[in-house]
């Protein structure tokens, strides 16, 4: 259907997730937020549940949210991710760290904003492109993908780095944060009026997860960002019939926040990785500014971490030699879990080693998992096994992986993909409270809730029928996975035409 909309509000909540949305919505806490979405019934609105991609993170997630792709096709598998082939840095391969990471690339992370480095990665257009050859016009508050929009509104670098890095004394709350975000986008409105797309990223309730748990995340929805939703949407000059979505890129599950349980490769003292590097005669990208001069590169990204391991006997653009640059590498990892050979800290810390063979496949191969006894094995069948010392699957522990990590295998992904041992606490990055970027039913689900203020019911149910029918043939068609984030535009698509 093509519904005569020229108007989209898309409400961006990093790191929310769909129970706590759910509940919070169904038992009347968040009354802005449902009267966007007819009630709490959803009366004028649709809820989709969602999977994020593989790794669920926020840079990857928000670029399938953005572009409607998934990562092998949009080019950001991570937060973190290192380039081999020097793709987006003139040739020299370069490790990139959004985030800043444990090497402390704390340009990557102010480039993100500076000089929109994160969209400068991508390798398909967004929504905002996509729109602007219709004569739309965008603004963008708070993400880091704006590629196409009239207007970004980008968090000032003060306020970003009192905001992820201050302390008690100079720092920057999660709601004074997202209350920036608010009222610069309501002092432009009142200049230039709306936008026929304006989209608010919303990171505090991320960050209050990631330092307090996924627990706080209900207070913050109901006390802090309903009543600035209810705000924004009192404020704004809104047409009779505009499309509403409201979504998340990934949620978050309760790890264990110490040094026991926080993997890291962290200059200049956190080598929890580093000693299995050193043990095998691999330099190992550990400190700011060393790559490409390494021989491994370990990408954090929270539940799944990426190995890139050069051709010893070349350059980092060459294919490793699989029996000799890789599989040992993969086994050792697995000794390293088992029995604390090669690395102490890894002791009972992985729940999966996956492996490709580029050598045999090309640079877009798909992973298949390297057992603890060092079978190959396809991912479908590693991910069905439930017996044995090594169960990865235990009840619920993956939420569609095999789909999630086929559409995530492309050039810039790693020769091993780690998977932490989320049921023992364990995680890549710095200790914290909450973590994504894993395979976890907690982590990976997402909020998707579309909003039709103003239609008749009629309209309405027509309206969520095409949606939901946009949304089913896409995932059939794309070999019968699961909703996902990218299929956020999918939705739109299905009532803008």
């Amino acid at each position: 259907m093509n519904m005569d909309f020229q108007n989209l509000i898309l409400i961006d909540i990093d790191g929310l997730r769909d129970d706590v949305f759910s509940v919070a919505l169904g038992q009347g806490q968040i009354p802005n937020i449902a009267r966007l979405l007819g009630g709490r019934a959803l009366g004028r609105g649709v809820q989709v549940p969602v999977v994020a991609p593989a790794p669920s993170i926020t840079f990857c997630s928000q670029a399938s949210l953005f572009t409607g792709t998934h990562p092998a096709q949009h080019g950001i598998p991570g937060n973190q991710f290192f380039d081999r082939f020097g793709v987006y840095s003139d040739g020299r391969p370069r490790h990139y760290a959004f985030d800043v990471g444990d090497t402390l690339a704390a340009d990557d992370a102010v480039r993100v904003f500076t000089d929109g480095l994160a969209s400068r990665c991508l390798q398909v257009p967004t929504l905002y492109q996509r729109m602007a050859g219709r004569g739309w016009r965008s603004v963008v508050a708070g993400n880091m993908y704006a590629s196409g929009a009239d207007t970004w509104i980008k968090p000032s670098l003060t306020a970003l780095a009192r905001f992820t890095k201050g302390g008690n004394l100079f720092g920057l709350s999660a709601a004074e944060y997202d209350r920036r975000i608010l009222e610069d986008v309501l002092t432009e409105i009142e200049r230039n009026g709306l936008p026929n797309i304006l989209t608010l990223h919303f990171l505090g309730l991320d960050h209050e997860s990631h330092h307090h748990g996924p627990g706080a995340q209900m207070a913050y929805l109901v006390n802090t960002l309903d009543p600035m939703i209810g705000e924004l949407w009192e404020a704004l000059p809104v047409p009779r019939f505009p499309l509403v979505a409201i979504f998340s890129d990934h949620g978050q599950i309760e790890v264990i926040p110490d040094d026991r349980h926080s993997l890291r490769l962290a200059f200049p003292f956190e080598r929890e990785m580093g000693h299995l590097f050193d043990a095998l005669g691999l330099d190992v990208h550990d400190y700011p500014g060393e790559d490409p001069d390494c021989d491994a590169v370990v990408s954090a990204n929270g539940g799944l971490a990426y190995v890139y391991l050069q051709n010893r006997r070349g350059h980092w653009a060459d294919v490793p030699d699989f029996g000799r640059d890789v599989l040992p590498v993969g086994r050792a990892f697995w000794q390293a879990h088992a029995s604390g050979q090669y690395a102490a800290e890894l002791q009972g810390a992985l729940a999966g080693v996956l492996i490709r063979n580029v050598e045999k496949a090309g640079w877009r191969s798909s992973y298949s998992a390297l057992t603890p006894d060092g079978e190959i094995v396809s991912l479908e069948k590693w991910f069905s096994t439930t017996s044995g010392r090594f169960d990865v699957v235990a009840s619920g522990r993956y939420l569609d992986p095999v789909n999630r990590l086929n559409n995530l295998a492309g050039p810039l992904t790693g020769d091993l993909l780690l998977v932490s041992n989320y049921a023992d606490g364990f995680y890549f990055g710095a200790p914290i409270h909450g973590v994504h970027g894993g395979l976890h039913p907690e982590d990976s689900r997402a909020v998707l809730a579309y909003g039709f203020p103003g239609v008749d019911a009629d309209t309405a149910e027509k309206m969520r029928i095409a949606i939901w029918s946009a949304i089913h043939q896409r995932c059939i068609a794309e070999g019968k996975r699961q909703p996902s984030t990218a299929d956020m535009l999918t939705g739109l698509d299905a009532l803008k035409g």
